[in-house]
């Protein structure tokens, strides 16, 4: 396995310039940056917004310094980086890791394997990640070639926003044109007429499915979370937070005009407040061309709660599955398991209690959870109370499947049902099983849509449907030979999603949603996988720089 060096890049890099080292610096701390339409200082890594885009090899290793500069706990979490035997920098705080504290460091180790293509960085603590976040490219081994005709020039799109309840969605860290304060930092991609460019695009939002598009131009989808796909092509993309999409882009019209890259929320949620801005950047042509500016308008976007749309376009992805890329569908499944996925209610205490936090129908308070427990996050590591053996850090209980069998999709469901159990379960995986896991989502409180991402794997996508999964129906229907491989997938609105995997990577893992407040509320639960019999089947050793808890 070779080992490289990583630079420092701008965000538009032409492949020519690309260099590689085996160390790289992160130093978080709060900046103010004058490009931003706010004043307020944010959490930046090395001072940028986003922050650093990585730049490696397949297969390669890196080493990650993390200086934490600032005033609260914070862990960093390499997206789609399966680390193999190496749960120990995954990253998610309480988990993996206890965070690392004000004025100290973390040493990350970042080993890479199979993943190809676009994955990302983000904190994994508190909401840090709203502002700690970038790409990172992994580049083909050398001497192989990407699947498709080497583009001109390869740019990250970096679509960010709503920490909470904010005003502006971003592109590459501005809002764009229909916001004053950002005309001057508006994201501008200037091509060449003739040429096509890789655009490597990643969801950094909190809380929304976005669609994007860009005026009078296709896109088509090559890759998805670190695996080369089919060529798709589209008017528009649906990325749900925690995904990416590689989509070649071909500079094929008219140059004497702009066009408007656009991106804005897809979410179908009854009563559920979400940004209803559109964030926009421009592609300009190189030349000397007179340009009338009031001729620039939005591309077409699906309708905001356009479910079709946004599931029919995921659900058209399809796995390379080539003779030099290769996929490995688990056929006969060992462990069967199905998750409801559920957001919930609970009482709001009449006092003691801040009363913004109790924001539900009829005063209540929102929660989630899969199979009706809402995960409790612990004040130890899962990860080392696993390795270390430390008792009354988590159960062994996590149901594998729903404990109460009802018309998960129903229009009206039982107020009883509302309520979930609390607790610090996890699900134990004996090494090397096959899995198939089915997530139901269920219309208690509002039916949603909800990514799911598990940490530690790629999975594939082999079934989805609307309505309630019927086991003895739909499995006929799954596509066993080109399914998707990604590591977050959307479970939709009163729908299920069907994932395979082969549970080869030991360690603990968890799996959550990445809207950011349905993790904050418990939907989320861990998975840990045995060691196997020989030495290469067991987690490594712990790093001597552990941040204590």
């Amino acid at each position: 396995m070779k080992t490289y060096t990583l630079s420092l890049l701008l965000l538009a890099t032409f492949l020519h310039n690309v260099a590689f080292a085996n160390h790289y610096l992160f130093i978080v701390k709060e900046a103010s940056l004058e490009r931003l339409c706010k004043s307020k200082k944010i959490l930046t890594v090395n001072g940028m917004f986003p922050g650093p885009t990585i730049y490696a090899q397949k297969g390669s290793t890196l080493i990650v310094d993390v200086y934490n500069k600032e005033k609260y706990n914070l862990t960093i979490h390499w997206h789609g980086v399966k680390q193999p035997r190496n749960p120990w920098s995954d990253g998610p705080e309480y988990i993996t890791q206890c965070p690392i504290q004000p004025g100290s460091k973390f040493r990350q180790k970042i080993i890479l394997s199979d993943e190809e293509g676009t994955i990302w960085w983000h904190a994994h603590s508190a909401w840090a990640r709203a502002t700690v976040h970038g790409a990172i490219v992994v580049y083909p081994k050398p001497g192989t070639n990407y699947p498709f005709p080497k583009p001109h020039a390869e740019i990250p799109i970096i679509l960010g926003g709503q920490p909470k309840n904010s005003d502006a969605f971003m592109i590459n860290g501005q809002p764009g044109d229909f916001y004053p304060c950002s005309n001057h930092g508006t994201f501008k991609l200037e091509v060449k007429s003739g040429k096509t460019y890789l655009l490597r695009i990643l969801n950094a939002a909190m809380n929304e499915i976005l669609f994007f598009a860009i005026g009078n131009h296709k896109l088509t989808v090559v890759g998805t979370d670190g695996s080369y796909t089919k060529q798709l092509t589209r008017d528009y993309v649906a990325i749900s937070p925690g995904q990416t999409l590689d989509c070649l882009l071909k500079a094929n019209q008219e140059p004497n005009n702009y066009y408007y890259m656009a991106a804005r929320a897809y979410t179908n949620g009854t009563n559920v407040q979400f940004d209803n801005t559109t964030a926009t950047a421009i592609v300009k042509y190189q030349g000397n061309y007179s340009i009338n500016n009031s001729s620039i308008s939005l591309p077409y976007l699906p309708s905001y709660y356009d479910t079709p749309s946004a599931v029919h376009f995921s659900g058209s992805l399809r796995s390379l599955a080539s003779k030099h890329y290769p996929i490995y569908v688990p056929i006969k499944i060992k462990k069967r398991l199905v998750f409801t996925v559920s957001v919930n209610l609970l009482p709001c205490p009449k006092s003691g209690m801040n009363v913004t936090t109790c924001q539900g129908p009829n005063g209540t308070r929102l929660s989630a959870s899969l199979n009706n427990i809402s995960f409790v996050t612990p004040t130890y590591n899962i990860l080392e109370a696993y390795y270390y053996r430390v008792k009354g850090v988590f159960g062994t209980k996590f149901p594998n499947f729903p404990p109460y069998m009802f018309n998960y999709t129903d229009d009206v469901l039982p107020l009883e049902l509302e309520l979930p159990e609390f607790g610090t379960q996890v699900n134990v995986l004996k090494y090397n099983t096959t899995v198939e896991l089915v997530l139901q989502g269920t219309n208690l409180v509002t039916g949603l849509d909800h990514p799911m991402h598990l940490h530690g794997y790629n999975f594939y996508v082999v079934g989805w449907g609307l309505g309630n999964f019927d086991e003895n129906f739909d499995p006929q229907n799954y596509n066993l030979v080109d399914p998707p491989r990604r590591n977050n997938v959307a479970v939709p609105k009163n729908g299920w999603i069907a994932i395979r995997f082969r549970a080869d990577n030991p360690g603990v893992w968890i799996m959550h949603c990445h809207i950011e407040r349905h993790l904050t509320w418990g939907m989320q639960t861990v998975f840990i996988v045995k060691n196997g019999h020989r030495p290469e089947e067991h987690v490594y050793s712990p790093p001597r720089d552990m941040p204590p808890c």
